[in-house]
């Protein structure tokens, strides 16, 4: 499998979709965007697209590029790339989120999709970029650090959730 990053679009709603309902199903609805979803795929695509262009954004949200990745024609993850980091984001979200689809997991395909979108960091100026996750998913941390992650430290939102902070190197994924 070798996955490539795509802007969302409507030609893939379908998928996502299906992806989305695999989320659920799997109890992972956190990384799920439920409410602009439930609206529809053409409201979503617009959300994601106000997000690159700060439009109509909560002041929480920073401006981001989504990504979809798609494998032998098939979504089977996503990815966001934020542009720059609120001093909340510098400290619990860090720069790129990203999600494998629960029927593909197991096959790699987080370690390169986090690959793809450290060379879109690297497009947008960003090295190094901040990664973070909880310190039970013992899967994220393994591609985090698969592709270069260093450990910063824990920390703890307010909500008493802690994360794991890495930094990565994105130069190393230029495509020059």
């Amino acid at each position: 499998m070798n996955p490539t990053l795509v802007r969302p679009s409507e030609e893939l709603g379908q998928q996502f979709m299906e992806m989305a309902d695999e989320f659920r199903m799997a109890g992972e609805t956190q990384y799920l965007d439920e409410d602009v979803i439930s609206k529809g795929l053409n409201e979503y695509l617009k959300w994601l697209r106000n997000g690159e262009t700060s439009v109509n954004l909560p002041s929480n949200l920073v401006p981001w590029t989504a990504f979809w990745a798609v494998s032998d024609a098939r979504l089977v993850g996503v990815s966001s790339l934020r542009h720059w980091l609120s001093p909340w984001m510098a400290e619990f979200g860090g720069h790129i989120g990203y999600r494998v689809r629960p029927s593909a997991r197991r096959l790699g395909l987080g370690t390169l999709i986090l690959r793809l979108t450290l060379a879109k960091a690297f497009e947008h100026g960003i090295d190094p970029a901040l990664i973070v996750c909880t310190p039970d998913n013992t899967a994220s941390i393994a591609v985090i650090k698969k592709n270069g992650g260093v450990y910063d430290r824990e920390t703890e939102r307010e909500d008493s959730v802690r994360l794991h902070r890495f930094w990565v190197a994105t130069s190393k994924f230029s495509s020059s």
